[in-house]
């Protein structure tokens, strides 16, 4: 497979995964077995994972753009309509914070988990058991429908449900909606906050790997890195625009049976030697 279609194919997945709750870090480590490709390996391409991801981020700032302007605007108010210490950005920043401490402290675990199928496939069914058991506890019971409304202690919990998604197959947009959802958010409501939560957390992330993984690259590979970024932005951005008008009237369980299949598919490679 040429550099170009591999840039258009790595950008769909990720612009499709990442803010749904099937797991981009799942796929796309089932894309690296299943292409034999080596993604982790190689600086260039390894570099072009953190771009794509940085058009997915992009994405998600375009589309909350008018609500963040807001946000911001109120915070640095001189008088904001929402003390500062219980402003939406504070609480947002906070939750970040989790994921962040155990992403560093548990760097070499986490590294390991990525290595294999396995975990993938398992996390996957047992993120669908999660989203099926949690949706039909929740069921009527919803008690914040907006983001200003969000306080500290379901912050926190967003938060830590945010640690889950550090194992490859969890997905972050899943555990940080779950989340939510547990403490009383309604989907639309919990979906705002993820997104709201991942621009932070995913910049974050991808300013340390593309520091860390930058690479020379040449005139041609500038244009995969382009071709990739301008995909996932453009995939990620009706993919989000899809999801919030869909999480409106409906719950996260049409993705269960998903999960499960998928999961399952993995498990089975697994054992016949398909996938390592």
């Amino acid at each position: 497979m040429s550099d170009w279609l591999l840039a258009i194919l790595l950008g769909i997945v990720e612009g499709v995964t990442e803010f749904l709750p099937i797991s981009s870090t799942g796929h796309m480590l089932l894309v690296e077995h299943v292409l034999k490709i080596d993604l982790e390996g190689d600086s260039f391409w390894r570099m072009f994972t953190v771009v794509i991801q940085l058009g997915a981020i992009l994405a998600v700032v375009v589309y909350y753009a008018r609500r963040l302007g807001v946000l911001l605007r109120d915070f640095i108010a001189q008088r904001p309509t929402t003390p500062r210490w219980r402003h939406p950005v504070v609480w947002i920043t906070a939750a970040v914070i989790p994921a962040g401490a155990v992403g560093v402290v548990g760097k070499k675990t986490i590294d390991a988990l990525m290595s294999s199928a396995l975990p993938v496939g398992l996390a996957l069914i047992g993120g669908a058991l999660a989203i099926e058991l949690i949706e039909r506890m929740r069921r009527g019971r919803d008690r914040i429908g907006d983001v200003h409304d969000v306080g500290p202690l379901a912050s926190m919990v967003i938060g830590i449900a945010q640690v889950a998604s550090l194992i490859p197959g969890v997905s972050r947009s899943a555990a940080t909606i779950l989340g939510g959802r547990l403490c009383g958010l309604s989907t639309r409501a919990a979906a705002d906050f993820s997104f709201l939560l991942s621009i932070p957390t995913m910049s974050a992330a991808a300013a340390y790997s593309l520091l860390k993984h930058r690479s020379p690259v040449t005139p041609e590979r500038w244009g995969v890195l382009l071709v990739g970024f301008v995909t996932s932005f453009l995939v990620a951005w009706a993919v989000v625009a899809w999801f919030l008008h869909y999480v409106r009237r409906h719950t996260l369980r049409v993705f269960v049976p998903y999960r499960l299949i998928l999961g399952a598919l993995v498990l089975v490679a697994w054992q016949a030697g398909w996938l390592t």
